[in-house]
């Protein structure tokens, strides 16, 4: 666990690196794409750094439904079965052969990582980290994806590891990691849903079930009374993103009862969760407000430490 004693300071300045050195790997592959190309500004645009860590929420807590309605085995912590197939999700959304990486979806995975290296300075600045939560650390969480990312394609994105920005023991083992999580995603897709992966990891529909489970995830927008909250609240009812998100889960997914996403403006803290007692995740509109303030932290600091600084 050698990362853990990594200062503040490096572990920013690995996310320079990432910021840099992505941006020239995939430079060729991104003059091939018709999608948005890689870009590290676009994953710090506010409504798109909204968006992706909004995402990546769903999915989370999305997977710990799946997990428990299903009576899915986990071997290993729960948190971090979730976050895998949150960012497995994520990766094999869009280009499911693995070929080439969806540039955006780099973008995404990029203000993912960087929402985590935040929280993980927050942890750091004001307390103790806290070693007995169910959820890994925040820098873990960092490494996590980024192993991930890295594991599809070691040979296009070479320089994560060249630059340090993956510790080559992490590294080495890294398209393993994705293989197995890839296939755990396989055999978790044949369990819930009536498609399958080809041979090309494309999906593929190979049942209808439907009929016998009908359960589907419905949203319940609960209208706030502060003024900030209405402007969240208009701006979350705004994202065509947030409803395509659903829509491909649902068309995905056979569930035995329904799912409520309680859009929520009265919580104590910016949070999301899934409560199995009442099959119904929360979203908390002061996590919005979180991912916004982060959205505009994140570059400043990262420009810092380019220019060398240390605070």
């Amino acid at each position: 666990m050698h990362f853990l004693s990594f200062n503040t300071t490096r572990l920013t300045l690995t996310l320079t690196f990432l910021l840099v050195s992505l941006s020239s790997v995939i430079s060729s592959a991104s003059a091939s794409q018709d999608n948005v190309p890689f870009n590290p500004a676009r994953a710090f645009q506010k409504e798109f750094y909204v968006q992706s860590n909004l995402e990546f929420t769903l999915l989370h807590e999305l997977a710990h439904a799946v997990i428990e309605l299903n009576d899915i085995p986990v071997l290993g912590g729960q948190e971090q079965a979730a976050d895998q197939i949150a960012l497995m999700l994520l990766i094999m959304a869009d280009n499911t052969n693995k070929k080439d990486i969806n540039p955006d979806v780099l973008n995404k995975l990029l203000a993912i990582s960087g929402e985590w290296m935040l929280e993980w300075q927050e942890e750091k600045r004001h307390s103790k980290p806290v070693y007995w939560d169910t959820h890994p650390l925040a820098i873990q969480r960092f490494y996590e994806v980024t192993c991930l990312v890295y594991g599809s394609n070691p040979d296009q994105l070479e320089s994560l590891r060249r630059e340090k920005i993956l510790p080559v023991e992490r590294a080495w083992d890294c398209d393993i990691e994705f293989e197995k999580t890839r296939e755990a995603l396989a055999w978790l897709v044949k369990k819930v849903s009536d498609f399958e992966f080809n041979e090309s990891w494309d999906l593929v529909k190979v049942r209808d079930n439907k009929d016998q489970l009908p359960g589907r995830i419905k949203v319940v927008w609960i209208e706030p009374s502060t003024q900030e909250q209405k402007q969240i609240y208009a701006q979350l009812k705004s994202f065509n993103h947030l409803a395509d998100v659903l829509k491909r889960i649902n068309n995905l997914l056979n569930l035995k009862t329904d799912i409520t996403v309680y859009m929520e403006p009265f919580c104590r803290a910016p949070d999301a969760w899934w409560d199995g007692t009442k099959n119904n995740m929360t979203v908390c509109y002061d996590l919005i407000k979180e991912f916004e303030k982060n959205s505009l932290l994140l570059p400043d600091l990262v420009k810092k430490l380019k220019s060398g600084s240390k605070d």
